[in-house]
């Protein structure tokens, strides 16, 4: 039952309110919808394959909402932090590129600045991700992360 809630909260509630959302910032012409995804939604891993798929269904989402919105007024940004240090991560042991909600939120506001649609927290994590995105699963599989 817990991992249905996490998918219920991460990917249906989510795609539940911004339905209307988009509806609304289309019908008046502008507007910008930030999602928190993750780079957990890039590649499962078995320590948290529940909340990285719910945060891949949830990145996907956000990517074709922006492709359906090219062109009215609306734009979506799709925000893709690593490790953040926030109550829900307190006790785990943090990735050596980890950061504070106050790197996200700078990370947004300059993403909303230049009007990009992806955003990784750290940038690092762009590179790091495609590597870890291209291994072959046996060796993905031995990474200790």
């Amino acid at each position: 039952s817990a991992a249905v809630e996490m998918v219920r909260v991460n990917y249906v509630g989510a795609v539940s309110v911004l339905f209307p959302v988009a509806a609304r910032l289309e019908d008046q012409g502008h507007g910008i919808i930030v999602g928190l995804s993750s780079v957990a939604g890039e590649r499962a891993r078995r320590s948290n394959f529940i909340y990285g798929s719910s945060k891949a269904g949830f990145d996907v989402f956000l990517q074709g909402l922006g492709d359906r919105l090219v062109g009215t007024g609306v734009h979506v940004m799709v925000v893709r932090p690593g490790f953040v240090h926030t109550k829900m991560t307190a006790g785990l042991e943090p990735s050596p590129l980890s950061v504070t909600p106050d790197d996200v939120a700078d990370a947004i506001v300059e993403g909303i600045a230049v009007g990009r649609e992806i955003v990784w927290v750290p940038a690092a994590l762009r590179y790091v991700m495609s590597a870890l995105r291209h291994l072959p699963r046996p060796l993905f599989r031995r990474v200790p992360i």
